[in-house]
This record gives structure tokens, C-alpha cells and sequence, in this order.
């Protein structure tokens, strides 16, 4: 009987031990948990203070930028307005006006973009000119000054006279996708996407409405579905189906756009979907990017976009 007590007695230690052993791990464990919660706390506040510290050191920079680029500047005032788009020629009538810092009776001054040769008239110490340029302007395409003055020439590229890519401005942003749910099996791609539709003014300045909207499909560079689907955005511009089934093989392209006419007359055809396999191996399936956008004038010339 005394055999069985110290037996029993020794089971029971072990498990108070191994209780006592389980309290300090989980009391172990949770003193570590806080210990990790206190250092992610720590480190997501060291990484705002960095994001903070970035910021304010890029506010620097740019204002000391800002601060050199004036000093350098020859001009103390710049000063550009816009007028109507012309349809007709895809134009846009400016106004600049100039003040240079320092003048003679003498000086003078022209102006080159968009090909031309602009020369400014002169009222007191302000120079003015107006001209046209074109609305699809190359991005990054800045004016050129050139100010004459005793016989030398001093240039300055002008930076804040921003007449580049003037379409974004005077028509609407055009965006499309498909989500794509396809299936190619046994020479038939099967496709049952929903198309997203959005069009608005990038500015305020362009308050151009979308007239007509068509879902054209293109396999190997020929249309061959094209759908008018005007009355379908309208009423949910988010949630447009797309179910269509082709003949296909591999090696076939298949492209989903939407071709949408605004109300000044120009056409925008925007790439929505893509899809392209090459072998059992190889599929692509993806949505073109946003560049891709192509836009034409009411006698289908292009005017700007493609790849």
C-alpha cells in the first residue's frame, strides 16, 4: 500500500510540474505577444515618421527647386490663358503674356512650338501673343522662348506654359474593361466577361458628352462582331455583359474594343480585352493598357494613340 502511495504521489508532481511548465509558457507567451505588438507598434511608427520625413524632404526639394527655377528664370510674370477648341482643325487659341526682368527699348521676343515661329507684342514692360496649337501637342513638347536684346539671344524653355496633350482638357477620358472569364476548348473561345465603362472630362474645361458607344470584337487584326451597346451603358455603365463565342485555334488574337463618339465628333477607341494563345503551354489572357487609346476625327483620320 505504501508502493502504490509514492507512485501515486510521483504522477501527481509530474503533472504539477508540467501544469506549472504550461502557466510559464503561456504566461511566456503572452508577455512575447505584447513584446511583438509594442515592436510592430514601433515600427509602424518609425515607418509614418520615415513616409513623414520623405514627404517633408520632397516639399523641400521641390520648393527649393521651385525657388531655383525663378531665380534662373528671365521672366518675373508668365501668364497663359485658353479659348474654344476649333473642331474643325483639332486646335486651341492662347493668350501669353510675358514679363521679362530686365528690358531695353530694344528688346525683343518669339516664341517656338508646336512648329511654329510666335512673335510677341510689346506694352510697357508686358509682351502678349496669341496663336493657335495643336490639341494633341506632344507630351513634354514645352514652348521655346527666345528673348533678343542689344544683339544677343537668351533662351528659356518654358515649362509652366503647359499646351501639351490639350485634348485631356476639351474631351472626355474614355475607360474600358473586361473582366475576362473565357474558355477555348475544341476550336470555340468562349467569352463571359462584364464590361466597366466610365467617361468623364479629365478637366473642367471639357464638358463633352459620350453620344454612341459600340463593343467591336477583332480576331487576327479583321472585325468581326461589332455591337451597339449605347442603351446598355447608359442604364448601368458597370456591369455591361459580354458573352460571345468564336472560332478559334491556336495562334489566334482576339481583341474586345469600345469605340465611343463624342458629342464635338471625335471617335475614341479604347482596347477593353486581349486574348492570345500560342499553344497548349502558352496563353494570354490580359487587358491592354490605358495607352492604347486611339483617337479619331469625324472622317476616321487618326489623331492621336496606338500602340
Amino acid at each position: 500500500m505504501e508502493e502504490t502511495k509514492k507512485k501515486f504521489n510521483w504522477k501527481t508532481a509530474v503533472i504539477i510540474v508540467m501544469a506549472g511548465l504550461l502557466l510559464f509558457c503561456m504566461a511566456r507567451i503572452n508577455d512575447m505577444s505584447d513584446e511583438i505588438a509594442t515592436l510592430q507598434n514601433a515600427l509602424s511608427n518609425c515607418e509614418h515618421r520615415i513616409s513623414n520625413m520623405d514627404s517633408n524632404i520632397s516639399s523641400i526639394y521641390n520648393n527649393v527647386d521651385e525657388m531655383l527655377k525663378k531665380e534662373a528664370s528671365l521672366l518675373s510674370n508668365v501668364d497663359y490663358t485658353l479659348g474654344e477648341l476649333n473642331t474643325e482643325n483639332h486646335t486651341v487659341p492662347v493668350t501669353v503674356k510675358l514679363t521679362p526682368k530686365s528690358l531695353t527699348d530694344d528688346t525683343q521676343m518669339t516664341m517656338k512650338v508646336d512648329g511654329q515661329t510666335i512673335s510677341f507684342e510689346r506694352n510697357g514692360n508686358e509682351f502678349t501673343a496669341t496663336f493657335s496649337v495643336g490639341m494633341f501637342l506632344a507630351f513634354n513638347d514645352y514652348p521655346m522662348l527666345n528673348i533678343v536684346d542689344d544683339g544677343a539671344t537668351k533662351t528659356e524653355l518654358l515649362e509652366s506654359v503647359e499646351l501639351t496633350t490639350l485634348y485631356t482638357r476639351y474631351l472626355p477620358n474614355v475607360y474600358a474593361y473586361v473582366t475576362p472569364f473565357d474558355e477555348f476548348k475544341n476550336g470555340k473561345l468562349e467569352i463571359d466577361g462584364t464590361l466597366q465603362f466610365d467617361a468623364k472630362p479629365t478637366t473642367a474645361d471639357g464638358a463633352v458628352s459620350i453620344t454612341k458607344v459600340e463593343l467591336v470584337t477583332v480576331k487576327n487584326k479583321q472585325e468581326v462582331a461589332r455591337t451597339d451597346i449605347t442603351d446598355t451603358v447608359k442604364a448601368d455603365h458597370n456591369h455591361v455583359p459580354v458573352q460571345a463565342t468564336y472560332d478559334a485555334q491556336y495562334g489566334d488574337e482576339f481583341c474586345i474594343y469600345i469605340v465611343a463618339e463624342d458629342s464635338l465628333g471625335y471617335t475614341h477607341k479604347v482596347p477593353a480585352y486581349y486574348w492570345h494563345e500560342v499553344d497548349e503551354h502558352t496563353s494570354e489572357a490580359v487587358t491592354p493598357v490605358d495607352d492604347g487609346t486611339e483617337i479619331y476625327d469625324k472622317n476616321g483620320k487618326l489623331l492621336t494613340g496606338g500602340y
